[in-house]
């Protein structure tokens, strides 16, 4: 089964509109709002010279506005010398626009601000209840061992330079210890400390891919993932994900026909759809990646995170010999500041990691890495209190959108963050548009999806608070309201495996 059938071009209309952000805010009328975030994306360069613009009616449409509105819009800034129009080529920006200090526009689907999620940790929510970052507050829990760091170890640090492109050693024998605890043999010797799983993940794909290489992912899959990868240049191409994650035979064809380079995977509550790959699954493709001699980035960022039950040990586990990075993370289970994941690999590989990694930073931060020792020792205790807290969180969420929203559907994720919810009908890129309006965010299918299909889901983090997430789902709900009173045509049906 795959999740979706719809397939979206690069750089297209969609990502045009992303663009601009929550360009409903502020006052004034639709059109000159409209106007002003147009503007604002030329001077960013997310928009660059002589790039054509979406056709008012096409625009209208995405933005969920009348074309009179965007009629009004283009009109404003071609009197203003932004956009120019020509007979047979559209809607252009004018050539004389650029952003500032000579900024190349950004380009593709992987743009860093076509992200909600990224656009609004920069940004912030200016009023807007946010289902988009996928992450726990940290808690009081904390402080007691982000206050008593070691006196003595911390002496001994300072003496020295500091610098420690491998990790803190304490550290990297804890994880080591950690991952062994887990069913995973680990030594030492086998952990590169790194800045959360984001950098893990970018120095694996810096290492082993190169322009035009293609890599194998899972559709739908993390979005950060989709934006590394990318950024190096890399070939994207999807494998589908069913309820126990991708299916062993597809996965082994799709590596036949397009011989890739690197397989990205996430086998323990895969992020978006909570999908757990059993161990007969993590058997058959640990021995495709052996016997292939394929590496496989295997993100276990969210593996800590059981809605319920015990999750079989990682990949790495069931073919040591196998070419398999295992990624992993403090900031799900603890809290995201801390800043502190890990790869762990063979010897060989990881030098050849740490000397990109020498290139980017030097090192992480010591005093994170020295709380973070501490922090590892009571992680048994804090994951069985995450577990109460999502379950709490995930079954009111999943509460509140019956009561509200009756007519989305969703598959029951084993564990991690969020729930991969989808829409009766319509599409949730356009429908995102409309909930901007009504102060709510969230992060479309499409995003998280590497050939931007999946325009009828949305992905819905169980993570707020209480009385946030409850006035969160009123506003989906009263936007929903006004979304589906348009008419639109019905989505074929399709014949879901659950």
């Amino acid at each position: 089964m795959d999740w979706g059938l719809e397939r979206r071009t690069a750089r297209g209309p969609l990502e045009f509109v992303r663009a601009l952000g929550n360009w409903t805010a502020g006052e004034g009328p639709a059109y000159r709002r409209l106007a002003a975030a147009l503007t604002l994306a030329i001077r960013r360069g997310e928009v660059g010279p002589g790039e054509r613009l979406p056709a008012e009616r096409v625009m209208a449409r995405l933005l969920s506005v009348s074309r009179t509105t965007v009629v009004a819009a283009y009109e404003l800034l071609r009197e203003d010398g932004w956009l120019e129009s020509r007979q047979g080529s559209g809607t252009r920006v004018a050539s004389g626009s650029a952003a500032p200090q000579g900024l190349p526009p950004e380009e593709g689907p992987g743009s860093f601000r076509g992200h909600p999620l990224y656009r609004g940790l920069i940004e912030g929510s200016g009023g807007t209840i946010e289902f988009l970052a996928a992450h726990l507050p940290g808690g009081d829990f904390l402080l007691p061992d982000l206050a008593a760091i070691d006196r003595r170890a911390l002496a001994e640090l300072v003496r020295g330079a500091g610098y420690m492109p491998m990790g803190l050693p304490e550290l990297r024998t804890s994880i080591a210890a950690y991952l062994s605890s887990r069913g995973l043999p680990t030594s030492a010797e086998q952990i590169l400390v790194t800045c959360g799983a984001q950098q893990a993940v970018a120095l694996a794909a810096a290492a082993f891919l190169r322009r035009g290489d293609a890599v194998v992912l899972e559709n739908p899959t993390y979005l950060g993932a989709i934006d590394i990868f990318t950024s190096v240049g890399a070939r994207l191409t999807p494998v589908g994900v069913e309820k126990d994650g991708p299916r062993p035979e597809a996965l082994a064809e799709i590596v036949r026909k397009t011989v890739p380079r690197l397989l990205y995977l996430m086998p323990t509550y895969q992020n978006p759809t909570g999908a757990l790959m059993p161990e007969r699954q993590r058997r058959a493709i640990a021995l495709l990646s052996r016997e292939r001699g394929l590496p496989i980035v295997e993100d276990n960022t969210l593996a800590d995170l059981s809605l319920s039950g015990k999750s079989p040990a990682p990949l790495a586990a069931f073919e040591p010999s196998a070419p398999i990075l295992t990624v992993g993370s403090l900031s799900k289970l603890f809290w995201g500041g801390l800043r502190v994941g890990w790869i762990r690999a063979s010897e060989a590989v990881l030098s050849r990691i740490a000397r990109r990694r020498i290139m980017a930073d030097l090192g992480g931060s010591v005093l994170s890495q020295l709380a973070a020792v501490r922090l590892l020792r009571k992680a048994d205790e804090v994951r069985e209190m995450r577990r109460a807290q999502i379950r709490e969180r995930y079954d009111r969420l999943t509460k509140l959108l019956g009561k509200h929203l009756p007519e989305w559907t969703w598959v029951a994720p084993a564990g991690g963050l969020s729930l991969w919810v989808r829409l009766p009908r319509g599409n949730a890129d356009e429908f995102a548009q409309v909930a901007l309006r009504h102060g709510v965010a969230f992060v479309p299918g499409s995003l998280a999806s590497p050939d931007r299909g999946f325009a009828e889901y949305l992905r819905l983090p169980y993570v707020l608070d209480r009385e946030p997430m409850e006035e969160g789902v009123r506003r989906l709900a009263r936007a929903w309201s006004a979304y589906a009173a348009v008419p639109r045509p019905e989505r074929a049906s399709l014949d879901v495996l659950v």
